[in-house]
């Protein structure tokens, strides 16, 4: 599957709009789960799905030659489902000073931003089959199974990736100053665990 694939990759590259259309059916559904369970939303996981096969399009020549399209779909669309949760958060915020409600503290978004930002950096320095499997499974939603399927390793060898990338992760996240200084409790941990 995977070289039909990049045969619609780079035809997609030369402005097919068949190979765009198989590309979509290939990635709808599992894209669309993707960013539904991060923003938990049917509308706004729709719209964010339109916008990454328009993206998709538009960025038909910067696609790497001979490589699969997957990876891009559901890094963008990961990239996509955190933007809309800092818009979301942000709207969220300004409605509520609007209402003249008792808003929260103007640092939160400083803080989710801050939250993300720390996690982004923690996943950055997994080792790179580790940062594979916690991507594929954490990100992207595959089973244990279908990531191990996919990099061709064992089912306990992918439990092991996933056991200590979140150790790592948390790790990594509680010795940062800026961890240090929030003041949200163990929140944003339990934020990771639904990555």
């Amino acid at each position: 599957m995977e070289s039909e694939e990049i045969k619609l990759v780079d035809a997609l590259r030369k402005d097919s709009v068949e190979a765009f259309n198989a590309l979509y059916r290939m990635y709808f559904s599992s894209v669309y789960a993707n960013i539904l369970r991060l923003v938990r939303e049917p509308e706004a996981a729709q719209d964010i799905l339109q916008e990454v096969f328009i993206r998709l399009w538009e960025k038909r020549h910067t696609l790497r030659e001979g490589h699969a399209a997957g990876n891009w779909l559901f890094v963008v669309s990961y990239n996509r489902s955190v933007n809309y949760l800092r818009g979301d958060l942000r709207r969220r915020l300004q409605l509520e000073s609007i209402a003249e409600m008792p808003a929260p503290a103007d640092d939160d978004w400083m803080v989710t931003s801050l939250q993300l930002d720390m996690l982004e950096k923690a996943i950055e320095q997994l080792p790179p089959q580790r940062k594979k499997v916690f991507l594929l499974c954490k990100v992207q939603g595959k089973t244990y199974a279908e990531a191990a399927s996919e990099l061709q390793i064992s089912h306990y060898t992918v439990k092991e990736h996933i056991v200590k990338a979140s150790r790592f992760i948390h790790d990594y996240v509680r010795l940062q100053p800026e961890w240090q200084a929030l003041t949200v409790g163990g929140a944003f941990l339990m934020g990771i665990d639904l990555l």
